[in-house]
């Protein structure tokens, strides 16, 4: 077993390319889970005691956390064509894998171990995103239920969006408060990385977003859209990878942009 203080995201996702599926009411198949509970162990981040479809990390007890909360939501539950996880390193600068969502549980684990995130940043791991979000949905209702308010929800995936522009990372479905998404795009700016934006509405994009770096293609759904139905302030910051995300073949990753999407996500946690 490599070293559980080892922050690389390689590393990890290799630790993570693990099954993890729901019947939609509770997870069936937990190895995923299990493992990211492993990586995190001896880490600030403690599990809140749930079993739902979701697992939710915080840095305080549940009942300490004070002030608005930044959720970050990264699905876990596999599509049901992928029937084995794997991931290679095929030359290149290339990843081959069935890196949909392993590729951002690994991220947001590389980030949350590298430690610095503000206090209020609250990070959970979804169940039945590939067909209701339900896991996203039952994490806001519980936050909910214990009189915390989400200020802002950051949605991470993979995309099949920015591919071919070398985009390292995308923000796509823009259902925020348009003072968020200000500071997101003037941070994006300033990252000096490879980026793209992936409007809800191909009809409503921000005047604040330079117009070079829109896709005029509206995103795709995810679980953005269900908590945006929820009155929750979102968007997706996700990974462009190529290839058929749903299919045991695997889909295509950049290991550079791999590492600067961890960068960039730690740095919009951050500010």
């Amino acid at each position: 077993m490599k070293d559980l203080k080892n922050t690389d995201v390689c590393s990890i996702l290799e630790r993570v390319m693990l099954l993890c599926r729901d019947d939609g009411v509770r997870f069936t198949t937990t190895d995923r889970l299990d493992e990211i509970e492993k990586v995190l162990f001896g880490s600030a981040y403690q599990r809140v005691d749930r079993e739902d479809l979701f697992r939710l990390y915080a840095k305080r007890p549940i009942e300490e956390l004070k002030g608005p909360l930044l959720l970050v939501s990264s699905h876990v539950d596999c599509e049901a064509n992928i029937t084995k996880c794997f991931c290679e390193d095929i030359g290149g600068g290339l990843l081959k894998g069935t890196f949909d969502n392993a590729a951002t549980n690994a991220a947001i684990l590389s980030v949350m171990l590298d430690g610095d995130l503000p206090d209020n940043v609250v990070v959970s791991f979804t169940g039945d995103e590939e067909r209701g979000s339900k896991g996203a949905e039952e994490t806001v209702e519980y936050l909910r239920s214990k009189q915390l308010k989400i200020d802002l929800a950051v949605i991470l995936d993979v995309t099949d969006m920015g591919w071919e522009e070398g985009a390292d990372f995308t923000v796509e479905n823009n259902f925020w408060r348009d003072d968020q998404g200000k500071r997101i795009i003037e941070k994006a700016k300033k990252l000096g990385e490879r980026w793209r934006f992936v409007p809800e509405d191909t009809e409503d994009i921000p005047s604040y977003v330079p117009p070079e770096m829109v896709i005029h293609e509206e995103a795709e759904a995810d679980e953005s859209w269900d908590l945006d139905e929820m009155d929750v302030p979102c968007f997706s910051f996700c990974l462009p990878v190529n290839g058929n995300m749903h299919s045991n073949a695997g889909v295509l990753a950049r290991k550079d942009s791999l590492a600067k999407y961890c960068s960039a996500l730690k740095a919009i946690l951050s500010e």
